[in-house]
């Protein structure tokens, strides 16, 4: 199903996807990614299809993710199905991706946010670039980072996982790289040059290929952080972990403890506390199926919440900044309120 936001297209056997409404940072519709599983799925079956490309027409984003604001009319209208429907094709594409016979290579340039990390981490090659920005910022919104989050941010170390989840701060190329986010690294410039080369390769080829490509993104930024991130995320309390990260903003004000104070103050108390409980869930998860079910449902919960239309009005209609979330803090969440929304028999399945 082509359509003016996504197009497909096939060179030399190989399957190419490109993501096309750079207006909105790439953000995926539910007509966007209904046509992207269909696509895929049948690249699945088809013999003369060796591997396929996603990539995005702009570098500015590779995808800021699902367009919440069509999440967001749903809400307003009280259209329940309408909102099922959005978070279901959203992760069967996901899963569509996931679940695909074929190499799947994601071109991860600019912004990597949201549902649109949550696909490049369904591919089996996953190439950023300096530019790249990869980040989770669901708790600004009151909803809570999906689409196989607890499986790859739950994989990193706790601590590191914390930070990302509950933060929703950016890392680059070189963090996922160190964290298994990404496969590869190549230059801004010269992913022209690898999306090319790929489509003159065989699906044996591709690790040589992105190995010609292969760039070193240099250092690290989080080792260098990751013993504050130990003092401020240990334990199982949000309230705890805040009350740390504020007194150690006040020893060193003007450094990261200050900027992690002033991410946990600010984001949904019950996003914080939904991902906590996530990334305690982990070794109970199978993997990334499991996960994208767990979300389905969740999801379905947490965006009839209250919290959920309130952080996309504060962000991103109003864009006032001012979400009055309920509860207001950590404190007021008791583990029955979360246990509530991870109780779910009486939910549909995402399939």
């Amino acid at each position: 199903m082509q359509q003016a936001h996504i197009q497909f297209s096939v060179v030399n056997g190989t399957g190419m996807i490109c993501v096309n409404r750079p207006e909105a940072l790439n953000a995926l519709t539910t007509d966007m990614v209904t046509a992207l599983r269909d696509q895929i799925l049948a690249w699945h079956d088809d013999p003369n299809i060796s591997h396929i490309i996603i990539s995005a027409s702009s570098p500015r984003a590779f995808s800021a993710g699902g367009d919440v604001r069509q999440a967001y009319a749903h809400i307003k209208a009280q259209d329940k199905d309408a909102l099922a429907h959005f978070f279901r094709a959203e992760y069967l594409a996901a899963l569509s991706v996931y679940e695909c016979a074929k190499p799947v290579i994601a071109l991860a340039d600019g912004l990597v946010m949201g549902g649109g990390a949550g696909l490049t981490q369904c591919c089996s090659h996953v190439v950023m670039s300096e530019t790249t920005g990869f980040a989770m910022p669901e708790g600004a919104i009151g909803l809570f980072p999906d689409a196989g989050a607890s499986i790859f941010l739950g994989r990193c170390p706790r601590a590191v996982a914390l930070y990302l989840g509950l933060t929703g701060r950016k890392i680059g190329a070189a963090d996922c790289l160190m964290l298994g986010l990404a496969h590869s690294v190549t230059r801004s410039d010269d992913m022209s040059g690898l999306k090319e080369a790929l489509l003159r390769c065989g699906a044996d080829q591709i690790e040589n290929v992105l190995a010609r490509f292969q760039h070193d993104p240099g250092s690290a930024y989080l080792p260098g952080i990751r013993p504050l991130l130990e003092q401020i995320f240990v334990g199982d309390d949000i309230a705890a972990m805040l009350e740390r990260a504020a007194d150690l903003a006040l020893l060193r004000p003007g450094t990261i403890a200050e900027d992690i104070h002033q991410a946990l103050q600010k984001n949904c108390p019950m996003t914080m506390c939904v991902f906590l409980r996530l990334v305690q869930m982990y070794d109970e998860l199978g993997g990334i199926p499991d996960a994208l079910e767990l979300d389905f449902r969740l999801a379905l919960g947490m965006a009839w919440r209250p919290d959920f239309a309130e952080g996309v009005r504060a962000v991103l209609v109003d864009k006032s900044n001012d979400a009055a979330w309920q509860p207001p803090s950590a404190e007021n969440i008791t583990a029955t309120m979360v246990d509530t929304l991870f109780q779910q028999s009486s939910l549909p399945p995402l399939r």
